[in-house]
């Protein structure tokens, strides 16, 4: 590559980064200025009873190390399932790596709307820790099927568990219509239902696919719900082709897979129960009487609500249906429900940005964006289409390999007299 070409590169990269920080530190402001502005009107009246809650003599703040902890083991699990899929390829790959990445990728999810912009940091991030762009690039895809897959299996478990307290979540005044919560944390579970199922069909059913790329895009065009339909129709192929390839290299992986499962699924129980905890800490009183599976339950619904609000960070929103969903659990008290609010908030929010942006100041050099040889600065949608044929490649070198494996091990376990005639019938063929 010439010094001039080298240099536009150098420029593109430079601009490029100014830009995105520039975006980047816009989404903090506005989630401070967002938060700042809820906090004062919900506090307005309500301030010297929440600072009596945080005064009563009963609080036990040494409960405030289980949730540390807590909140410790939610990334060490984050960095545990990061950690097993690039030992899949990379036997160097550490934990303390994973870790690391795991507060890289929810800083970032944490400052983007609808948390969308941990996964491209994270393949950076995995490049930067010796991991190559494609693997990176095939981990947090695969990470994305099974998060959403466990997500939405555990969604759907809280609802078909706790039908009666779903249905009772309370209501929210818009223009003075009352509108249940529970069908917003029904949309938000059918958006991720919608997602996985529709993901699956477009894999593996043809007609389904056609029909939704050369026929709904079109159509969502002709009524201006859609823009730029031929952006669009390459993205969902992008998606789909991104999606089949995974899944193959997932299938040639059961046992690595149906661990990252089981740790998502600890990983959310452990994410979910930190507002028991912070309950307890500021009542002990409560220990007995609070559940600990309802506070679970209750956080899962607004986690189904706050996924789809596309606001850095769901700011204001996560703190204002909070309240409602909790009220009713903490028996209407509004000083103590806000008080707890403000605890969960600070340790499941705030303290991820802050010790997440530390560790993404330390790891600054994986954050450049990838350019080619022309000076293109590529998107994580383009990285992940220019290495569709290595990566497809891989994935059914892996397959094909497991599909053998499977095979020795059935032979192994029949029995002989069938093993004998297997072989034999085999001979003759």
């Amino acid at each position: 590559m010439s010094e001039e070409k080298v240099s536009t590169t150098q420029d593109l990269k430079v601009q490029k980064q100014t830009k995105r920080d520039r975006r980047y530190l816009i989404n903090i402001i506005v989630i401070l200025l967002i938060t700042f502005g809820y906090t004062t009107y919900s506090l307005w009246n309500e301030l010297p009873a929440v600072i009596n809650v945080f005064r009563g003599t009963e609080a036990d703040y040494r409960m405030i190390i289980i949730i540390i902890v807590l909140i410790a083991l939610k990334f060490f699990i984050e960095g545990i399932i990061l950690f097993i899929f690039a030992r899949l390829y990379t036997p160097t790959y550490k934990i303390h790596r994973g870790v690391a990445n795991a507060f890289i990728g929810q800083f970032y999810n944490d400052i983007t709307p609808s948390a969308t912009g941990g996964q491209f940091a994270q393949v950076k991030t995995f490049a930067q820790q010796g991991v190559p762009v494609s693997i990176g690039a095939s981990i947090m895809v695969m990470h994305f099927i099974l998060y959403q897959i466990v997500l939405v299996v555990f969604g759907g478990l809280l609802i078909l568990l706790n039908l009666g307290e779903f249905a009772r979540l309370g209501s929210v005044s818009i223009f003075k219509l009352n509108i249940p919560v529970w069908v917003f944390a029904s949309f938000g579970f059918l958006a991720n239902l919608v997602t996985i199922v529709g993901l699956f069909l477009l894999a593996y059913s043809r007609r389904v696919h056609h029909f939704v790329i050369n026929v709904v895009v079109d159509l969502l065009a002709k009524i201006k719900i859609v823009k730029r339909p031929e952006y669009r129709k390459n993205k969902l192929y992008t998606s789909t082709e991104n999606f089949r390839i995974e899944l193959r290299r997932l299938s040639s992986n059961v046992p690595a897979s149906i661990l990252i499962m089981v740790l998502f699924f600890l990983k959310f129980i452990v994410n979910y129960s930190v507002t028991y905890f912070v309950a307890l800490m500021l009542n002990p009183a409560l220990y007995g009487g609070l559940s600990f599976w309802e506070t679970i339950s209750k956080t899962g619904f607004l986690g189904m609500i706050t996924g789809f609000i596309p606001i850095p960070g769901a700011a204001g929103f996560a703190e204002y249906f909070y309240e409602i969903i909790f009220s009713p659990v903490f028996g209407g008290d509004a000083a103590f429900t806000k008080a707890v609010q403000l605890i969960w908030r600070v340790a499941t929010f705030y303290v991820n940005l802050i010790v997440g942006g530390f560790v993404t100041a330390f790891y600054r050099s994986s954050m450049e964006e990838i350019v080619d040889e022309t000076g293109h600065v590529k998107t994580f949608e383009e990285v992940k289409s220019y290495t569709f044929a290595e990566r497809r490649e891989t994935s059914v070198t892996m397959y094909a390999t497991s599909q053998l494996s499977i095979k020795e091990i059935q032979r192994r376990l029949s029995p002989k007299k069938k093993r004998r005639w297997r072989n034999h019938k085999e001979d003759q063929e």
